[in-house]
């Protein structure tokens, strides 16, 4: 073997060790990030980062809502909401969005064409006026088509758009320090209301993991006064969980509204329950309580 031919080999197999020190095995190229940025421009809204998901809501400040003639706050849980999470160079984005009854058809419609699907729809409320229904949402694919068909969707209904400003929350008459105490975690004032919201981990879609910001949690809201408070509410149980939740509920006076599924193909299969209760703040607190204490702890 000539001398050059030699230098060449050996020029070679320094080429191939450098390749094997600096890209590791099992290593891939990096894929193009979601440009969430271009999400947010389409949607003509700001969202939030929350456990790797960028969050954007759209609260429904359109509409007064009143259960049993009583006016009740958007906080409560009239918000709109997407979260977007990165797949490689594509996106997945879950939702959930509040509709009056008209609006649901169209909604679907256009969200098909982006090829959104409808995972859910159904209540969260009883006696509510005007009829308020949920249609909970699941899309993958390019970033900015599914941000394009979710905006195109929201343009069917009256949600403002852009999101109206927060206006300050204003103290609410409740110890909202005794509320978690008894609750045993803290919670935020916001939208009129006091949220304690409690995610819940061990829940796989497509692949990864779904965080509390994704959708996988149990929460509580809380308005009124000590002496007469209102909570409303939502728990996300496992199918064994789900009997020893009514239960805990209903012997402290606090109403079962609904009881389904939120997603489609989602591991292990998860249910939700929402709740709505009348009473004092110390009371419906200790009731949720023994209630979270059935769902707890990462999804079997």
């Amino acid at each position: 073997m000539s001398k050059t031919r030699a230098l060449k080999e050996i020029c070679k197999i320094c080429i191939l060790w450098a390749f094997f020190l600096i890209f590791p095995a099992g290593w891939q190229p990096v894929r193009a990030a979601v440009d969430f940025p271009a999400v947010e421009k389409i949607l003509g809204a700001k969202g939030q980062m929350q456990e790797g998901a960028l969050v954007v809501r759209f609260p429904r400040t359109d509409l007064k809502v009143s259960i049993a003639g009583e006016p009740v706050p958007t906080g409560l849980g009239f918000t709109s909401w997407t979260a977007w999470v990165k797949m490689g160079d594509k996106a997945m984005v879950m939702g959930d969005l509040v509709l009056l009854e008209r609006e649901v058809n169209p909604v679907i419609s256009t969200l098909g064409t982006a090829g959104i699907q409808v995972t859910a729809l159904h209540n969260h409320f009883l006696s509510e006026q005007p009829r308020i229904m949920f249609m909970h949402i699941d899309g993958k694919g390019s970033p900015e088509t599914l941000a394009e068909g979710i905006r195109k969707a929201l343009s069917q209904t009256a949600t403002p758009m852009p999101p109206a400003p927060a206006s300050p929350s204003p103290a609410l008459p409740l110890d909202t320090r005794k509320i978690e105490q008894i609750i045993g975690h803290p919670g935020q004032l916001g939208g009129g209301v006091f949220k304690i919201t409690v995610g819940r981990a061990g829940i796989t879609m497509s692949g990864m993991e779904l965080t509390s910001s994704m959708g996988v949690n149990s929460w509580a809201a809380f308005m009124g006064n000590d002496d007469r408070a209102h909570v409303a509410g939502d728990i996300v149980m496992t199918a064994r969980e789900v009997p020893r939740v009514i239960q805990a509920l209903r012997q402290g006076g606090v109403d079962i509204v609904a009881v389904h599924n939120h997603m489609l193909t989602e591991e292990p299969r998860i249910f939700f329950l929402h709740y709505w209760g009348t009473g004092t703040a110390a009371h419906l607190a200790k009731t949720v309580r023994a209630a979270f204490d059935q769902a707890r702890g990462p999804m079997r």
